[in-house]
């Protein structure tokens, strides 16, 4: 984002330093605390803090809030950008390109061990809230589609609003949350956080940020690579990441998971007639 300073001509050196930074990286500056650009930049935390009231903003939280609004980047534009980096012929291998890239990213940052414990806290659960917003609800429904499969009890919660509210006003302590939070972190998020915090169950997030994954009270969060920030975002690795949740959680409960598939198919016996599967 060039020019994001208009008149530079009174900044001092280590001012010019910091609205350069910001300027060539916009996106990465919006998630870096004060601290972590001194330290990138090799300047003090006060000439940082200063800096936000020579270019006419109160503190960093203001500036951050303005670059947002000039900087968010729509679907549209985000479509765009991948799609102008391709053509129809090179489409297919690109994508599995950048598909073997992403679960490889993925693969380097997920613990077996936290798998298997996510599978344990969700299988042991008296009730597995789900929240999905937006592109990620395909997920949560197919989560609570095999996990009640399985004789779970899942919930799925709402996207947005204060609907979301009377699911939350259920939690206990003995429930799970699990939370897909990708690309930004939402207020529906920050409150489902302040409720577990304050209930003290367990929660697991997943998320393609991996700043998301520490400083909350989530007891485990799993890093997807989705792809790079103003990009059309891939949703295969996190789609795997629930299927081995599924996988890790069924064979936890195998017995019981197989005596509840095996309901399922003599139920669809006995009322086939009146019930037709069909050909879907």
């Amino acid at each position: 984002m060039k020019n994001l300073f208009s008149d530079k001509s009174g900044f001092s050196p280590s001012q010019l330093k910091i609205a350069d930074f910001i300027e060539r990286y916009p996106e990465e500056m919006l998630f870096m605390t004060e601290q972590e650009i001194a330290d990138r930049l090799g300047t003090s935390i006060a000439t940082v803090s200063r800096f936000w009231r020579a270019v006419g903003y109160e503190n960093a939280k203001a500036f951050k809030l303005k670059l947002r609004e000039t900087s968010d980047k729509t679907p549209a534009v985000k479509l765009e950008k991948t799609i102008s980096e391709m053509d129809a012929s090179s489409l297919p291998v690109k994508m599995l390109e950048q598909a073997v890239h992403h679960l490889q990213e993925t693969s380097k940052k997920t613990d077996p061990d936290d798998l298997e414990q996510a599978a344990r806290l969700m299988a042991s659960a008296r009730r597995v809230y789900v929240y999905a917003p937006g592109p990620s609800l395909s997920l949560g429904e197919l989560l609570s589609y095999r996990l009640s499969r399985f004789g779970m009890s899942i919930r799925l919660m709402a996207g947005s609003g204060h609907e979301l509210l009377e699911s939350l006003a259920h939690l206990e302590q003995d429930d799970v949350v699990l939370i897909f939070s990708f690309t930004r972190m939402l207020p529906e998020t920050e409150v489902i956080l302040d409720c577990v915090s304050r209930v003290r169950n367990a929660a697991i997030m997943i998320t393609d940020r991996e700043d998301f994954r520490y400083g909350t009270p989530a007891q485990l969060s799993f890093f997807v690579s989705r792809g790079d920030m103003g990009e059309f975002h891939s949703m295969v690795t996190p789609l795997l990441l629930v299927e081995q949740l599924i996988l890790s959680i069924g064979m936890l409960n195998k017995e019981q998971v197989l005596k509840k598939l095996d309901d399922l198919g003599k139920l669809r016996t006995r009322y086939a007639d009146k019930l037709p599967r069909g050909k879907a």
